[in-house]
């Protein structure tokens, strides 16, 4: 068996108490989510155009872990300017 690190995240509570209702294992899920992430990345390939957000050739963006929320400025603009 692998040695297990303990470490602490952070989650709002009504999802805490919502995983806790169904009987979900919160640890096990969030070590899943995080090996599948590490493996999409590992095996993403800009030149090939992956999927992790890939647009025209040779840019490769990948996720925007922290998106912003739209500005009421935004908002106004046209989608196509």
């Amino acid at each position: 068996m692998r040695r297990k690190v303990r470490v602490s995240i952070t989650l709002p509570p009504e999802l805490v108490k919502k995983a806790k209702e169904l009987g979900l294992n919160i640890s096990k899920i969030c070590e899943n989510a995080l090996e599948e992430y590490i493996k999409r990345l590992e095996g993403f390939d800009c030149e090939k155009g992956g999927n992790l957000g890939t647009v025209g050739s040779g840019w490769c963006g990948g996720w925007d872990l922290n998106p912003r929320r739209p500005t009421p400025e935004d908002l106004k603009s046209s989608p196509l300017s």
